[in-house]
């Protein structure tokens, strides 16, 4: 397994746990989590920050390779990983972002996706 696949089984192992993940806000660290401005096609519902985690850690464990690296410039430096997902019937597109901090699960994004597919 590389190094970037353990890390993606971490991120979605402590996203599964409410107790280890985190989708705050900070000036170091800013993020964009706005699940509940999108339509879950299962349920017919908005997103919550527990359904959100749920999608990303099956996306993370059954579809890792949707997942791509990036270099953050805020913290300047460290590595994240973004995916975009369309969500089916509604072909809403979702961008995706975390990362694994300090042992914990960040969300970073979870968004209707302003580019389209290629949104980084």
């Amino acid at each position: 397994m590389t190094d970037s696949a353990q890390t993606l089984a971490e991120i979605a192992r402590l996203g599964g746990q409410s107790k280890t993940r985190r989708n705050n806000f900070s000036r170091e660290a800013p993020s964009r989590w706005e699940p509940e401005t999108i339509i879950n096609t299962e349920s017919g519902l908005p997103f919550s920050t527990p359904s959100a985690w749920e999608l990303i850690c099956k996306l993370l464990l059954e579809s890792p390779g949707i997942f791509t690296e990036l270099k953050l410039q805020k913290p300047c430096g460290q590595t994240a990983y973004w995916a975009t997902i369309t969500l089916i019937p509604s072909n809403v597109v979702v961008y995706i972002k975390v990362q694994l901090t300090s042992g914990l699960a960040h969300g970073r994004s979870f968004h209707i996706s302003t580019k389209g597919v290629a949104d980084v």
